[in-house]
């Protein structure tokens, strides 16, 4: 029904203006300008990125995006500790593909729960900012502080905000991401895995589209030397997940049966998790553990946890660094 109140229709579009500047904490409102005058720039989605729209390749995991313990850019994130002091790196680049104008602008970070999705903004809270910030051509890394909330692990999202470049957003990181050359999602996890003691780590997973369901797949992979022989991987999908695997008829590939709720995965070059249903704005939680065993020790590894729909395109995921220590 239309609302025929003129009052109510007043206060509907104050409190949008409100929620408005509150996202773009103080950038002018866009204008229209000719591609030479128009700013562009960018912050990858991953090394193959160079600013067009959409991108293509990996999107959670972005290189100009960086947790260090110190103001000094760290060559890998370091493995970030809870209620203590960290500092957000991004770096920026000029120009990108579609404008070569000069303008400043700001920078904001934000944080969600671990896990492959997160519906934008009512999913992120905001960290900071780094207003009128100037990027010279070439790249321009900016430091924002951060003090590490008590309770989980977390993904990032690092937006850029000009005048002339503004996101054009919906309720979907993932398609936020793929659409804008000036938002990147990190969804980085560094892990210290000890020998013979598994290091937890909670994910979430779920749907951030305006569909009312969605089905898709959890896929593990593991480039490079494989973490799975020298190591273990287990997932504990919890009741509520594991009810609707096994609803969706218990399908998958590379994995084993370790518990009532709880999988390992054996194949190192892909397992699967399929057939799982998910609602709109649903985080739905899990847990995996990364065991070291003695082959393990001191080696560097990666392995990728990634959603797909059911057409197989990328939602979202996570990328775990592990390292072996003792």
């Amino acid at each position: 029904m239309i609302s025929r109140n003129p009052r109510r229709r007043r206060t509907l579009i104050a409190s949008a203006a409100l929620a408005v500047a509150t996202l773009f904490a103080g950038v002018a409102p866009a204008v229209q300008a000719a591609p030479e005058a128009r700013s562009d720039v960018f912050i990858r989605d991953n090394g193959n990125d160079y600013g067009y729209e959409d991108s293509s390749g990996s999107l959670y995991s972005s290189p100009d995006v960086r947790v260090c313990f110190t103001q000094i850019l760290c060559a890998t994130d370091d493995p970030i500790v809870q209620g203590g002091d960290a500092f957000i790196h991004v770096t920026l680049n000029r120009p990108g593909p579609y404008g070569d104008g000069y303008e400043k602008g700001n920078l904001q970070v934000w944080y969600t729960k671990q896990g492959t999705v997160a519906q934008w903004p009512n999913q992120w809270n905001y960290i900071g900012s780094a207003a009128n910030v100037d990027v010279p051509y070439g790249t321009k890394t900016v430091i924002i502080p951060w003090k590490v909330p008590i309770g989980s692990h977390f993904c990032l999202l690092a937006r850029w905000l000009s005048p002339t470049d503004l996101p054009t957003e919906g309720l979907s990181t993932s398609t936020n991401t793929r659409k804008n050359n000036n938002i990147a999602w990190h969804n980085v996890n560094a892990v210290p895995a000890k020998i013979k003691i598994p290091q937890f780590r909670p994910i979430v997973f779920g749907w951030d589209g305006r569909e009312p369901t969605a089905v898709g797949d959890i896929v593990f992979t593991q480039p490079g030397k494989p973490f799975t022989g020298p190591g273990r991987i287990t997932i504990d999908l919890g009741p509520d997940l594991a009810a609707r695997w096994r609803a969706g008829g218990a399908k998958g590939e590379g994995i084993e049966r370790v518990g009532e709720t709880e999988l390992a995965i054996v194949n190192p070059q892909k397992a699967r998790i399929s057939g799982l249903t998910f609602k709109s704005g649903e985080q739905v939680p899990a847990q995996l553990s990364f065991t070291a065993g003695a082959e393990a020790l001191e080696g560097k590894y990666t392995v990728h946890v990634t959603q797909v729909d059911q057409r197989g395109n990328e939602v979202g995921g996570v990328e775990y660094r592990i390292t072996g220590v003792q």
